[in-house]
C-alpha cells in the first residue's frame, strides 16, 4: 500500500542552504486523495469487523483478493495498524492487562438511557459524576432518577474497540475502478515532494 505513495524529501537540517534530507512516504498526499473519494458515499458500505479478522480476511471475503487489504486501510485512514485496527478479544484482554494494574477497577460513571414514551431524556454512555440525578415529569408524577452505571477500565477499552470495528469498505462492484483510479491519482504529481520546513507540509 505505502509503496505506491510518492516519496517525501524532508529537510531535517537547521538550514535550507545546507539541507539534510530524510526520505519518507507522503502520508498527507493519501489524506488529500481520501477526501476526494469520501465524498462519493455510494461507493461504500459499512462493515463490522468480526473477532480476530484482519484486512486480508475481509478483502478475500468481499473481493476474492487478499492483496486488496490495503484499500481497507486507505479508506478508513488507518496509518498505525497496531493502534487503529480493532483488537481481537484475546488481544484486548492482553492489552488491558499490560496497560492497567486492575482492568476491572472502576474508571468512571456513565449514564443509562432514560425514556419518556418514545422520547429519550437521557442518552446512554455519557460520562457523569456518580451522584448524577435527573428529575422529570412522566405525565402523572414527578420522577427523580439516578441513571448511572459504573464502567471499568476494561469496559471502556471494549467501547473504544467497538468503535474501531465499524469500518467502511469499497463496494465489490467498484473495487477494481477504485484501485486503478487511486494508484493513478497517487502517482500523478510524480514520485517526489520536497518540504524545506515543517510549514511546507499541509496536513489539512
Amino acid at each position: 500500500m505505502l509503496a505506491a505513495l510518492p516519496d517525501l524529501l524532508y529537510n531535517f537540517g537547521a538550514s535550507a542552504v545546507d539541507p539534510k534530507f530524510l526520505v519518507s512516504k507522503n502520508i498527507w498526499r493519501r489524506a488529500e486523495i481520501l477526501r476526494e473519494y469520501k465524498s462519493s458515499l455510494a461507493m461504500f458500505d459499512e462493515y463490522i469487523v468480526q473477532n480476530g479478522e484482519k484486512p486480508e480476511d475481509i478483502a478475500l471475503k468481499f473481493y476474492e483478493n487478499p492483496f486488496y487489504n490495503w484499500t481497507l486501510l486507505v479508506i478508513n485512514d488507518i496509518i498505525n495498524f497496531h493502534e487503529q485496527w480493532p483488537r481481537s478479544t484475546r488481544q484486548l484482554q492482553e492489552y488491558c492487562s499490560a496497560k492497567y494494574e486492575n482492568p476491572t477497577a472502576t474508571k468512571d460513571y456513565i449514564t443509562t438511557e432514560v425514556k419518556k414514551g418514545i422520547d429519550i431524556i437521557v442518552p446512554a454512555g455519557k460520562v457523569v459524576p456518580s451522584t448524577f440525578q435527573i428529575t422529570y415529569y412522566d405525565g402523572s408524577t414527578t420522577v427523580t432518577a439516578n441513571p448511572v452505571a459504573s464502567r471499568s477500565f476494561y469496559q471502556f477499552e471494549e467501547s473504544v474497540n467497538a468503535e474501531k470495528e465499524r469500518i467502511q469498505l469499497v463496494k465489490p462492484e467498484f473495487i477494481e475502478d477504485f484501485v486503478e483510479a487511486y494508484l493513478i491519482r497517487v502517482q500523478k504529481a510524480g514520485m517526489f515532494d520536497i518540504g524545506i520546513t515543517a510549514d511546507s507540509l499541509s496536513m489539512s
